[in-house]
């Protein structure tokens, strides 16, 4: 899996639902995309719990207090801002962050 060239396309904003997130579009590693307001962050769409992924089959993100991306799967709960481990089963684990910029309404790779 790699990650993305900068400047390549990843994700419309309009698509990304404030707050909330949505799976990238891109392949060849799975990217998740989180929105809280003005602040747009993107990780690798794993949680290092158990390796499984952060968002439903469907694309559904859990987003708890506006702060917070929720692993569907057990709970851990990691900071949308930092990727820190914040409550559950995270632990000390910290989701892998994946540079972007976004421009006119689109989320790319930097």
């Amino acid at each position: 899996m790699s990650e993305p060239s900068p400047g390549t396309p990843l994700k419309s904003l309009d698509d990304v639902p404030n707050p909330g997130g949505a799976p990238a579009d891109y392949d060849a590693l799975p990217i998740l995309i989180l929105r809280t307001g003005e602040i747009v962050r993107a990780y690798v769409n794993v949680c290092p719990h158990q390796g499984r992924p952060l968002c439903l089959p469907s694309g559904k993100t859990l987003v708890s207090e506006d702060r917070f991306v929720v692993c569907p799967f057990h709970g851990a709960s990691f900071e949308i801002d930092t990727g820190a481990g914040a409550g559950g089963p995270s632990g000390n684990g910290r989701l892998k962050p994946v540079a972007i910029t976004v421009i006119d309404g689109t989320v790319f790779a930097a």
